[in-house]
């Protein structure tokens, strides 16, 4: 015979859900581009009396996407911003979330949250708020933080976005960027999106697409640039693509075992007459690119 727990009993085994108020944190160096990445994020349940915030560590990928920008302007701001987190924390606690009260004083709680986390033009600034349900605030603060802030970073298609965001500011730098546009290139049978391509009379006369291939993982590199090589193969072979077409490519270590890798597409791509570029290579992007 099936027994049922007493409601009571059934309470105590039903592990309780926190409102969690959470803010990502963005670095916007840039007001004119509008450009920013997650760098952060900050979490607060009141009725746990939590508060934490997690800030990103690495500053290379900041650096690559903002390419023009001191590393320091992005180290220094991380650092004041830190210390005014653990200011506010310190606060939180004392005049809202302190453990010694009976009760948590969750309205104040949530008026400094959101003081905390309001607009602000400045170049490290919180998005919206936004609200999860957790049965642990901690771990959901670092988990927020790894698909918000981590994980953003480690995608090819991400890395990819960095790098044509990059070679569109050098291209408009260079003062043909004008000339190139995104531009899908083929036949009816078989076509393939192309971020910087430079038409005349309606046909491609440059194209340029930049290729993420510093995966640390052999596989990856293979797969991902042999996808490349193949959409190249079938465009030349249907004669849809002009002569001059270029690859900025960023490449893994040369003494990294996913190197190898690297170096035969890198090979494969030169096969159907591709040119390679190293991504950070400027003055080859533009010879070509102005050309």
């Amino acid at each position: 015979m099936r027994r049922t727990l007493p409601a009571r009993r059934l309470l105590e085994h039903t592990v309780k859900k926190h409102a969690c108020q959470y803010a990502l944190l963005r670095f916007r160096p840039f007001v004119e581009t509008g450009e920013f990445a997650n760098v952060g994020i900050v979490l607060m349940a009141p009725e746990a009396r939590f508060f934490g915030f997690r800030l990103l560590k690495r500053y290379g990928r900041i650096t690559q996407f903002f390419n023009q920008l001191d590393r320091k302007v992005f180290l220094d701001g991380r650092s004041l911003f830190e210390e005014e987190l653990k200011r506010f924390s310190d606060e939180l606690s004392r005049m809202a979330l302190d453990g010694r009260e009976t009760q948590p004083n969750i309205t104040l709680a949530r008026n400094l949250f959101a003081e905390l986390v309001r607009p602000r033009e400045t170049m490290l600034q919180f998005a919206e708020q936004r609200v999860v349900l957790a049965d642990n605030p901690k771990e959901k603060l670092g988990q927020l933080f790894d698909h918000y802030v981590e994980r953003n970073f480690v995608t090819k298609e991400y890395q990819e976005r960095l790098l044509e965001s990059a070679v569109r500011k050098l291209l408009y730098r260079g003062q043909v960027g004008s000339r190139y546009q995104r531009e899908k290139i083929g036949t009816l049978d078989f076509s393939v999106n192309f971020p910087f391509v430079l038409m005349a009379d309606g046909k491609a006369q440059r194209i340029i697409k930049p290729l993420y291939l510093a995966q640390g993982d052999s596989t990856k590199i293979l797969n991902h640039g042999g996808q490349w090589v193949d959409r190249v193969r079938r465009l030349r072979k249907r004669h849809a693509l002009p002569n001059d077409v270029l690859f900025p490519v960023t490449a893994p270590q040369i003494n990294s075992k996913a190197y190898d890798a690297f170096a035969e597409i890198r090979d494969d791509l030169r096969s159907v007459n591709v040119q390679i570029a190293p991504a950070n290579d400027e003055d080859q992007i533009l010879r070509f690119a102005a050309i």
